[in-house]
């Protein structure tokens, strides 16, 4: 065991006779783990590894800033390969890929969630780490990877997105001292920040004020919510995918204990919960109540349904 208690000499012996890896995330990526599995897949490669890394959904438009991001395909691999790799996947079936036969497959499990059902043959999951970036630096570490700028700006992009630009309570000061010796490896936090907060697409700004137009505040739960349709995404030109953070931004009405947002993705309704440490809501286990689940002060969940605005407000059909 290391510093932080997680057994990375389990982890290498799984993946030491390991000729071809498939990395995954769960279904629809976000930066933290794409990150994740990028900065170890060219830790890998180094290691002269085959490595493909794949994500339901594929590669999210806001995020060909990272540095091999177009590498991700959205299928299971149809190759030989021996070990699979869930990154921040809690449960190994939110992968969400349909008869991907997982027998006789090695599989570690790297996560940084509290709920994860530790699944894998070998697991490095750590609920204090704010990042499941964090654990993968720490990792590279272990194994004595020169950590290149391409790894760097990949692991701090997650860190960042997932600390919410080093705001959230989850950030640590070991966090800070990970993204310091990443940006002298050559990360550029300027340039990571202003991918996240500096740009802005047209579409995604319709999709905002639609949301916020659509917000309501509920005083019994003292909840503020907002919920946008898959009609009005279309009647706009905006994607589900320009609605991320949305959430983010309704926990910061002062009355809310915690905020919900509702988005239409295909056949499924995603749902986005936030609260902050002081406003004392456990919104995780508002989302087990929906088969989902995450962080105390961020988590979520999906249903299956179509989302339709009547007179007298939304109604999941």
């Amino acid at each position: 065991m290391n510093s932080i208690g997680l057994d990375f000499k389990a982890a290498h012996n799984l993946l030491t006779p390991a000729s071809s890896v498939v990395m995954a995330s769960h279904e629809f990526t976000d930066p933290d783990d794409l990150g994740a599995m990028l900065g170890l897949k060219d830790a890998l490669t180094q290691m002269g590894k085959k490595v493909s890394i794949v994500a339901r959904g594929g590669m999210p438009e806001n995020l060909i800033f990272m540095p091999g991001a177009t590498e991700l395909v959205d299928t299971p691999p149809t190759h030989e390969y021996d070990t699979v790799i869930f990154l921040g996947c809690g449960d190994i079936a939110r992968h969400g890929f349909k008869n991907w036969d997982l027998s006789n497959k090695k599989i570690l499990n790297i996560d940084h969630h509290p709920d994860n059902k530790l699944y894998g043959d070998v697991n490095l999951v750590d609920h204090k780490a704010a990042a499941t970036c964090e654990i993968i630096y720490y990792k590279l570490k272990y194994l004595n990877i020169p950590i290149t700028k391409q790894i760097a700006t990949n692991l701090l992009a997650g860190i960042f997105f997932d600390t919410g630009g080093f705001r959230h309570a989850s950030t640590t000061a070991a966090t800070f001292e990970i993204a310091a010796a990443l940006v002298r490896a050559g990360a550029r936090i300027d340039r990571i920040s202003n991918y996240f907060f500096g740009t802005t697409e047209l579409a995604k700004l319709k999709a905002w004020a639609r949301a916020f137009e659509n917000a309501r505040f509920d005083e019994k739960q003292r909840m503020v919510y907002s919920v946008v349709t898959e009609d009005e995404l279309r009647e706009i030109g905006a994607k589900p995918e320009h609605l991320e953070g949305v959430a983010e931004i309704l926990n910061t009405v002062p009355e809310a204990k915690f905020s919900m947002f509702l988005k239409q993705r295909g056949d499924e309704i995603k749902g986005s919960l936030r609260s902050e440490n002081y406003k004392g809501v456990d919104v995780s286990a508002i989302a087990r109540t929906f088969g989902g689940g995450g962080h105390k002060l961020a988590a979520g969940f999906k249903l299956k349904g179509k989302i339709e605005k009547t007179d007298n407000g939304w109604k999941i059909t």
